[in-house]
């Protein structure tokens, strides 16, 4: 690895929104949310500019959201032609870049090291990607490029849309100084609240504050704040595929289920999708875990671990069918219920009985 990367952050703008407009052009400078039915607790999967002028954000529920935007289009999620128009857009980044870690179906980070070489390379490069993306698809993207993956990030979820900017090396502290706290990546909301309620607003309130301090009062966590405002982060661009961590199936009702005949047919279909996938990725499972949601929001969750790995999805339906009998209170009503094989490895896989 070279003193100095040059790493790019690309990132589709608005990408749901802006492709249902290609579809569907008299909706332009109508505010425009994707995302589930409100009747049937929706959320919003993202939306337009127009519509984030009224507050409406990704994940808030439908319900919310229209209640802030109440004249907003609504369209439903139509996730195959999306993925169909992420791999194009992959495709054009991976014949610039083969280092390309996709991390999103519409953001990728890119370590063009290699390939810009020099400083004043990397800008020109950047146009050219956008225009290639642009050309091929008809949509925009932002790009964020600096020496790590954090800053890049961070420089283009702050330069949308159709942004592009550069920080250097050692320009970090100075650009990331005068931003609120919310741009760094991997701290939530209730981080941010426990940040706000010891004085720390934007990222130079943290610069200032120093390690010492930060550790003293957040213990390592504290340590990692500090580094994210000073921009430091060592992470390589992961361009290799990897198998999943964890294979997890969620089904929110439209309504309230108290039938539990319906909850056996759903966590049926949930285990069959599960382990259809545990068997393309040629893994196997030492746990499984089951999740239940009902109408309070009260949310219970039981695992088992198995002594051995398997792939055998009797011995994983038994198990989880079981966790479903042994968690659910008569009469209650679900709204949730999901289903999560994990403690996967990839190592002998056998797609017989041996592993019984």
């Amino acid at each position: 690895m070279t003193a100095e990367r040059i790493i790019y952050h690309i990132d589709m703008d608005a990408f749901f929104a802006s492709i249902e407009l290609l579809r569907h052009p008299y909706l332009k400078g109508a505010p425009l949310i994707i995302g589930g039915s409100a009747q049937e607790r929706g959320v919003v999967s993202t939306c337009s500019y127009e519509a984030r002028e009224f507050g409406v954000h990704s994940a808030m529920s439908m319900g919310e959201a229209l209640k802030r935007c109440p004249h907003a289009v609504v369209l439903p999620v139509d996730h195959t032609y999306y993925r169909d128009v992420s791999r194009e857009v992959m495709s054009i980044l991976r014949n610039y870049c083969p280092y390309t870690q996709v991390v999103s179906i519409d953001e990728a980070y890119l370590d063009m090291t290699d390939i810009a070489k020099y400083n004043e390379l990397a800008l020109p490069i950047a146009q050219a990607i956008k225009h290639s993306v642009l050309k091929a698809t008809s949509l925009t993207c932002s790009i964020g490029i600096a020496t790590n993956k954090l800053v890049a990030k961070i420089v283009s979820s702050t330069h949308k849309p159709n942004g592009l900017r550069q920080v250097m090396q050692g320009e970090e502290v100075t650009f990331l100084a005068s931003l609120p706290i919310n741009v760094i990546p991997g701290i939530g909301q209730k981080t941010q609240e426990r940040l706000k309620k010891e004085g720390y607003n934007h990222i130079q309130d943290l610069q200032q504050a120093g390690m010492d301090s930060l550790v003293n009062t957040f213990g390592q966590h504290g340590y990692n704040y500090y580094q994210r405002a000073i921009g430091r982060d060592f992470r390589p661009v992961d361009w290799r595929s990897h198998p999943p961590k964890s294979i997890s199936k969620e089904t929110t009702f439209s309504r309230d289920v108290d039938d539990f005949s319906q909850l056996e047919e759903t966590i049926d279909e949930q285990i069959s999708k599960a382990v259809a996938k545990l068997h393309k990725h040629r893994m196997r499972t030492r746990g499984v875990s089951i999740k239940i949601r009902d109408s309070s929001f009260f949310t219970i969750s039981r695992s088992k671990t198995f002594a051995l790995h398997t792939n055998n999805e009797h011995r994983i339906r038994h198990a989880l069918q079981t966790l479903l009998h042994e968690s659910y209170r008569d009469g209650k009503a679900i709204r949730l219920l999901g289903v999560t094989l994990e403690l996967l490895t990839n190592g002998y896989w056998q797609p017989t009985f041996w592993d019984d």
